[in-house]
């Protein structure tokens, strides 16, 4: 199995948190348990954004289902660990498939408000699953699995789609209203952006991956022919 790595911008306050939690979860809550409890945030989260954030209830459905996602995510494999009782591969596939269901839950339920046109929040799941497939792609040169992808992880992105469902929920007019010539709103236009930045980012990642995979491969190629030597 990889050696994890989190090299996101709240990792260590966040992990000093998930520290004190960790001992304090009642001995009845199973990593299972909180696993589901933190898909029914991201449910939770997906429908606040569907109600488009025009009432006080959608907005604390939001803050509340992300505050449970972030809870049950981070909290399931640090529990098991903690009791001793980890899964190590089966957890790893869980949980890398939970991460993607609940990104899928949350494009849904931006998709269905009419915050941003229906195909951008798909655009940008799109785009964020390519590079965490590079992330998990990379393991097999670094031996390490990635938690974070150039400072953001899922701790930071729960933090984003929180600060977005505020100044959404504050100055809806202000995002809402049309950029000049483009004929888009200016939450659209702010969208594109992002994914425009994040294809960049994909093609500059995968350059370097390649790089790094190919004096792997040299570095292979030469030990075979050393113990070829050998023999």
């Amino acid at each position: 199995m990889p050696r994890r790595s989190n090299g996101g911008f709240l990792a260590k306050p966040e992990g000093q948190v998930l520290d004190a939690l960790v001992t304090r979860v009642p001995a009845g809550i199973g990593p299972d348990a909180l696993t589901a409890i933190g898909i029914l945030g991201a449910m939770l989260a997906s429908l606040g954004f569907a109600m488009s954030l025009t009432t006080s209830a959608s907005l604390f459905l939001v803050v509340l289902g992300l505050g449970l996602n972030w809870l049950g995510d981070s909290l399931d494999g640090r529990i098991a660990r903690h009791r001793r009782i980890e899964r190590r591969i089966e957890g790893f596939i869980l949980d890398n498939g939970v991460d993607l269901v609940s990104y899928l839950l949350l494009a849904i339920g931006f998709a269905l408000s009419d915050l941003v046109s229906f195909a951008i929040p798909f655009i940008l799941l799109a785009l964020y699953t390519l590079l965490s497939n590079l992330s998990l792609a990379r393991m097999l040169v670094t031996g390490v699995h990635d938690l974070a992808i150039d400072g953001v992880g899922t701790s930071e992105l729960r933090v984003g789609f929180l600060g977005l469902a505020v100044i959404l929920f504050l100055f809806p007019d202000m995002f809402r209203s049309m950029l000049p010539l483009l004929e888009i709103s200016v939450l659209d236009g702010l969208s594109l952006l992002w994914a425009a930045i994040m294809l960049a980012n994909f093609t500059l990642v995968l350059r370097r991956d390649i790089r790094l995979a190919h004096q792997a491969d040299q570095r292979n190629a030469a030990q075979m022919e050393m113990e070829g030597l050998r023999d």
